[in-house]
């Protein structure tokens, strides 16, 4: 008893070791990630006193004064100055817009990132609080499918997403609501054959008086009807690095929302689809 006891102290004390680690990287990549938005928001604010249109005004002076500067210099040196000029101007104000959507894409990124750590330092606290927040499905999703865009790419997965027009917002835990999200898209990532040539995942929501309804349908490896009557079991996995603890956690997330989350397949290879219901 006593030796079961030191193990089970010892088993705990390492746990919460490498909480303790995992928390600390989480946090030191917090700080990059700031660092890094105080250096894009710089070169926003720089742009903003960019003095592109002077160049652009004094390009125009010069067509303006084309008669003048041919009649001093020549008029194949005055083309020349004002064409100068005038290539100068455009691809600067060129550079500018493109340095000006690069940034605007890392902030997108930035806050993808930002989200990601939320969501990680959340599993490892283990802090089951739900923080109710009116949310839009549509913006949920399409922040869920970037943070996963690059997966999709890498597999050669195609992403459709059909979102009904002027579906009604819904109080939920915006960062608890991704997790679920997130659980299910990787899941559908991972049941599709990287040797398949055909490789989709759609994602329909829908509304009705009481309820949204998210569908995602994969055409993964799909599942038996046993195999269906244990996917939401604690500690039931078919991965071979898996816990069995993401779906059961999904559930329990949905359930303190008043929803409910289910996961059909016609049997292997033929798929799964996953349907998510939010209490309206």
């Amino acid at each position: 008893m006593e030796s079961s006891i030191e193990q089970i102290l010892l088993d705990k004390a390492l746990a919460q070791e490498k909480y303790q680690i995992a928390s600390n990287i989480l946090h030191d990549i917090g700080n990059a990630v700031i660092g890094l938005s105080s250096y894009v928001t710089r070169v926003k604010r720089s742009l903003e006193h960019d003095n592109s249109e002077n160049l652009q005004n004094l390009a125009g002076f010069f067509k303006s004064q084309h008669e003048a500067m041919a009649t001093a210099i020549g008029t194949s040196k005055a083309d020349a100055i004002i064409k100068l000029v005038s290539g100068i101007a455009q691809t600067q104000k060129a550079n500018q817009q493109d340095i000006n959507n690069s940034s605007l894409e890392l902030q997108k990124i930035i806050t993808h990132i930002q989200e990601m750590l939320n969501i990680q330092r959340q599993y490892i606290s283990g802090s089951d609080a739900i923080e109710k927040k009116e949310i839009s499905l549509k913006p949920l999703i399409d922040d869920c499918i970037s943070m996963l865009l690059a997966s999709f790419r890498k597999r050669g997965i195609h992403i459709s997403i059909n979102v009904a027009e002027n579906l009604p917002s819904f109080n939920g835990d915006r960062t608890k609501l991704m997790q679920v999200i997130l659980n299910v898209l990787k899941n559908s990532i991972e049941a599709i054959d990287v040797y398949t040539m055909d490789k989709s995942v759609s994602l329909t929501a829908t509304a009705n008086c009481t309820s949204l309804l998210l569908k995602i349908h994969d055409n993964g490896k799909g599942f038996d009807e046993e195999i269906g009557k244990k996917i939401f079991t604690r500690g039931f996995t078919t991965k071979k690095t898996g816990t069995g603890l993401g779906l059961e956690h999904c559930r329990a997330i949905l359930a303190a929302h008043d929803g409910s989350i289910d996961i059909t397949s016609e049997g292997p290879g033929k798929g799964a689809l996953t349907t998510i219901k939010f209490t309206i």
